[in-house]
């Protein structure tokens, strides 16, 4: 199942089969809709499976543009090795030959518009995506940099040698993908700090506070500009 819209004033357009009007929606992302969603659903639960939202939030120049890979909990697969670094090839391939604001794949959500530092920093969706290339918007259990950042880290081969990623994917176009563990099932406590630990430096500073409205959401409770290991 998949769905866009222009504008917010437009209506809503649908793509189905998808099989057959993937190249249709592929280009109604490439001109950056207000609002996209391809869900893809396992059958005969009739639950999503893989949920990639996509919004754009209007920044202009340069664009910030920022998607969502929310996979299903219930469907399985989440401590299968294969299924994750198929999503994660997914995703790499999805996002190559650009060099990505900021994308975060998990199952921590939330699945709309905010991060999960947005919701726990108390920070406006709009200002988060402005500063996109001056502080990562958030991370999960997997998390794609922009190259902006990613050299103010050191590059791909510095994050590697943090420790903290099962694998670390250098973008064409810039940018990098960060997979904290092999799957999304062993994104454990430890994991979420050690992943905190190698980002910090490009967080934005504040103390974290604990969203009762999102409760599932995952993050290391320390100020990152006052963090010292």
């Amino acid at each position: 199942m998949a769905n866009s819209r222009a504008d917010e004033r437009a209506e809503e357009r649908e793509y189905q089969p998808l099989f057959t009007a993937w190249t249709a929606m592929r280009q109604e992302l490439l001109r950056e809709p207000a609002l996209a969603h391809v869900l893809f659903m396992r059958r005969p639960l009739g639950r999503p499976f893989v949920h990639l939202r996509s919004a754009n939030i209007g920044s202009r120049p340069p664009p910030n543009m920022g998607a969502q890979l929310l996979l299903g909990d219930a469907m399985g697969g989440l401590d299968d090795p294969r299924f994750c670094a198929d999503t994660v090839r997914f995703l790499v391939a999805a996002l190559d030959a650009v060099n990505p604001a900021f994308a975060w794949m998990g199952v921590d959500g939330p699945a709309t518009d905010d991060t999960n530092l947005d919701c726990v920093l108390n920070r406006r969706v709009r200002d988060s995506v402005r500063q996109a290339r001056t502080f990562l918007r958030g991370y999960s259990w997997t998390t794609v940099c922009p190259e902006e950042l990613s050299v103010r880290l050191g590059g791909p081969e510095a994050l590697a040698a943090t420790g903290a990623f099962h694998r670390v994917v250098p973008l064409s176009a810039g940018g990098v993908v960060l997979q904290a563990t092999e799957t999304a099932a062993a994104y454990t406590d430890e994991a979420v700090r050690g992943v905190f630990e190698a980002l910090h430096p490009v967080l934005l500073p504040g103390v974290p506070q604990f969203d009762p409205a999102h409760p599932e959401l995952r993050y290391f409770p320390a100020d990152a500009s006052r963090f010292g290991g």
